[in-house]
């Protein structure tokens, strides 16, 4: 009887370590089957333009703006973006360009916060902030900035709830008059 257990449990050792090894070799052919798998895909998935912690800095640094970009943000669909304001006519084609970007190249920015600075000295002081929504452009209007420049005193002006600081104010009408 002792000849017996030996046989049996020599067996169930053996099918124990073939199933160990044939285990252990499972993940080789999943590796195969999915290489497989990848040569028969015809179709790609469309890649959607989402703005993400990841991708914000390539995104944002392809735009070609013409005032310094100070600090950008994103947070809960929201994009801010603070410039280094030189001319109030460029600042406003940033934020037509700003606006075209977050509307129509991504499709997940809901509110976008711009802010111009100045420096003065080793301070900034701001000169205007601007809050716009997505809700707030027709695809008409954001057809008409993409095609036109951004301009100031637009009749598409009341779409930002706009804020000029004193200090934004006097810098405006230093370039008017200049």
């Amino acid at each position: 009887m002792p000849v017996f257990g030996f046989k049996q449990y020599g067996v169930m050792l053996l099918i124990g370590i073939v199933a160990v090894f044939m285990l252990s070799r499972l993940p080789f052919f999943e590796e195969s089957v999915r290489q497989r798998k990848n040569a028969v895909v015809v179709f790609q998935p469309k890649q959607t333009n989402m703005l993400t912690d990841d991708t914000l800095v390539d995104r944002v640094s392809k735009l070609q703006l013409s005032n310094q970009i100070l600090k950008v943000g994103w947070d809960h669909s929201i994009l801010t973006i603070d410039l280094l304001g030189y001319d109030p006519e460029k600042v406003w084609v940033d934020m037509g360009q700003l606006i075209i970007f977050s509307y129509e190249k991504v499709h997940n920015v809901k509110q976008v916060l711009i802010r111009a600075f100045a420096d003065k000295g080793d301070q900034r002081i701001l000169l205007l902030a601007a809050e716009t929504r997505r809700s707030d452009w027709s695809d008409k209007e954001l057809t008409e900035i993409s095609h036109n420049e951004f301009r100031l005193h637009s009749n598409l002006e009341s779409n930002l709830r706009l804020s000029i600081t004193p200090s934004g104010k006097r810098w405006i009408a230093n370039f008017a008059n200049s």
